[in-house]
C-alpha cells in the first residue's frame, strides 16, 4: 500500500465522520436518485469543502448520486453521506417524483418509460463508455 493509497482512505474516512451510510433523515438514496441545490439557500459555515462542490455542481440543476459522485472522485458510499448531510441540513432536495421501479426491471405494461430516468441511463451508458 502506498503512502498515496493510505492517505485517500484516511481522507475518506474523514469526510464522512467514519459513517458508512447517510443519516436517517436521507432515505434511501440509490445510484439514479435525482437531487438539486435547493434555491436561495446559501450554505452554512462549517460545511467542508466537498459539501460546497456539490452544492456549486448542483445549482446547475438535477444530477444522479452516480454523477455526483464522479464529479466529486469519491465512491458512491462517501458521495452518498454527503449527500445525506446536505439533505439533513435542507440545502439540497431529492426529485419529488421519483416512483421508478429497480433497476433492472421493465416499465410496467401500458406505462410509459419516465424520461428523466431514460436520460440518467443514457448519460450513464455513454460515459462507461468513454472509459
Amino acid at each position: 500500500m502506498t503512502h498515496r493509497h493510505r492517505h485517500d482512505l484516511v481522507r475518506s474516512f474523514v469526510l464522512t465522520g467514519g459513517r458508512a451510510q447517510p443519516a436517517q433523515g436521507a432515505g434511501a438514496l440509490d445510484v439514479l436518485t435525482m437531487v438539486t441545490a435547493v434555491p436561495g439557500k446559501p450554505p452554512g459555515t462549517g460545511l467542508q469543502p466537498e459539501h460546497l462542490k456539490v452544492i456549486d455542481l448542483c445549482r446547475g440543476g438535477y444530477l444522479s448520486v452516480v454523477e455526483v459522485a464522479g464529479h466529486l472522485g469519491q465512491p458512491l458510499t462517501i458521495t452518498r453521506v454527503l449527500l445525506g448531510d446536505l439533505i439533513d441540513a435542507g440545502l439540497l432536495s431529492v426529485k419529488a417524483d421519483q416512483t421508478a421501479p429497480d433497476a433492472g426491471s421493465a416499465p410496467a405494461p401500458g406505462t410509459k418509460p419516465d424520461p428523466d430516468r431514460l436520460r440518467t441511463l443514457e448519460r450513464m451508458l455513454h460515459g462507461l463508455q468513454a472509459l
